[in-house]
């Protein structure tokens, strides 16, 4: 069977103590922002609707900083952050990139709308692959 079994939400900074007081000196002193980041969280702590929606949504979805990656994410994703992976069996793709993530300026109803169109398109393409078989 070849569903979507997990997602990855990868940030653009590392979740140290020194990652995360840079991400937040960069962010309001150099205006250099992470879009994953934008739509999880507020200022500094996570939004309500972002862990609503998470703890609803019908696929686990965990958020790694780049000091937490496993090593395969980390080499699908090297100079790819901020980005969401998708996971079907043991193989990892890249489902959202950081110029899709921008455009939904910290949204988080934008994000699912726009994950659950990736979803779909990749369920039609494994069943169109399961009927060409």
């Amino acid at each position: 069977m070849s569903e979507l079994q997990k997602i990855y939400c990868i940030y653009n900074t590392e979740g140290s103590l020194r990652g995360e007081l840079e991400y937040i000196y960069n962010k309001f002193v150099n205006n250099i922002k992470c879009s994953m980041c934008d739509i999880t969280h507020d200022t500094i702590s996570p939004k309500k609707k972002w862990k609503e929606r998470c703890s609803t949504f019908g696929i686990k979805i965990e958020c790694l900083h780049l000091d937490e990656l496993p090593n395969d994410i980390k080499k699908l994703v090297k100079d790819k952050t901020p980005c969401v992976v998708g996971q079907i069996n043991s193989a990892k793709t890249i489902l959202m990139h950081d110029n899709e993530l921008i455009k939904m300026s910290g949204n988080v109803d934008s994000f699912f709308r726009f994950l659950d169109e990736k979803i779909k398109i990749l369920s039609d393409a494994t069943l169109h692959n399961r009927m060409m078989q």
